[in-house]
């Protein structure tokens, strides 16, 4: 969806720089963002109440807002889509790998 969202608004994003917070990139709070998209799927009060505020201070709380209603929403979706037993189909999967490499999503190991 950042990929997407940024070439609809003409802004190149480079997927491999969200791996590396620290890289020189677009977004100057990405490493707050990085931490509090992190912290929100973990089940540690204290993390993601540091990380909503650091995030807050520097991006202010509507980009916290918005950041938090787009993790709801992934979290909404992947509910739905398991609960009935969607699948995406093959060449869905092989497409959307490439984003999860570069991001170095694809070695997050599932809490489940």
């Amino acid at each position: 969806m950042l990929s997407w969202s940024g070439n609809e608004q003409g802004v190149e994003i480079d997927l491999k720089k969200f791996r590396d917070a620290n890289a020189d990139n677009a977004v100057p709070f990405a490493r707050e963002l990085l931490d509090f998209a992190t912290a929100a799927t973990e089940l540690d009060d204290a993390a993601i109440t540091i990380a909503r505020e650091a995030l807050a201070k520097c991006a202010g709380v509507a980009t916290t807002i918005d950041a938090a209603a787009v993790i709801a929403n992934f979290e909404m979706m992947t509910r739905l889509a398991d609960s009935t037993g969607a699948r995406m189909p093959e060449e869905v999967v092989a497409q959307r790998l490439g984003a999860a490499t570069a991001m170095g999503v694809d070695q997050v190991v599932s809490r489940r």
